[in-house]
């Protein structure tokens, strides 16, 4: 199957908005057997998903047009390796954190450097704001390493449990329990040198 399928998906999402009644019925292991060969159960993946992964990388990348570019790589891989995909107990959305996950980290670096530039030029604004708290910790989260980053925003943005998170980044669950302390403490390092909220 090519990727166009992809862009067959994006395109029915746009115009639609949610998924169609029939697929919001189909049972999820039923469409993931078939997604392989059959565009139009792909389709219904992809728009059940994509709010997910793109809120996901939205929280892990910041700029949108950085963030559409993610989603589209994420699901044209899934796409790619779904005929390869083995339940194992988790949830089919957690392979696809995995495949955003490593989107993410190729482009984390990038963004963070990007991020850092900015905020090197130009004065952080301290005039107040809708929500300043979360512009501070979002662009400290865009300081930290990818491997930080991506158990900071799977466990404490999106409400995984440090076993699933142990599960979706392939690693072990005191991997993660390790880098969620060190990445909360390097989160907090670059919260006061930014002199936001900690």
């Amino acid at each position: 199957m090519d990727p166009s399928v992809v862009r067959q998906a994006q395109g029915e999402t746009a115009s639609h908005g949610a998924p169609q009644a029939g697929s919001e019925c189909e049972a999820e292991p039923d469409l993931v057997r078939r997604a392989h060969r059959d565009p139009v159960a792909f389709a219904a993946l992809y728009q059940r998903h994509y709010p997910a992964i793109q809120r996901y990388l939205r929280r892990r990348l910041g700029d949108p047009d950085v963030v559409e570019d993610a989603v589209s790589d994420t699901f044209v891989s899934a796409l790619q390796q779904i005929a390869n995909y083995e339940e194992r107990g988790l949830p089919f959305r957690s392979w696809l954190y995995r495949l955003a996950t490593g989107q993410a980290s190729r482009q984390a670096r990038r963004a963070a450097r990007l991020a850092r530039a900015q905020l090197e030029t130009e004065p952080i604004d301290r005039e107040p704001s809708a929500s300043p708290a979360r512009d501070h910790v979002r662009a400290a989260l865009l300081r930290l390493s990818a491997q930080h980053q991506a158990v900071i925003a799977l466990h404490h943005l999106e409400g995984m449990s440090v076993e699933a998170v142990a599960e979706t980044l392939e690693c072990r669950v005191g991997t993660v329990k390790s880098r969620l302390a060190r990445g909360r403490d390097a989160l907090r390092a670059q919260l006061e040198r930014m002199g936001g909220p900690s």
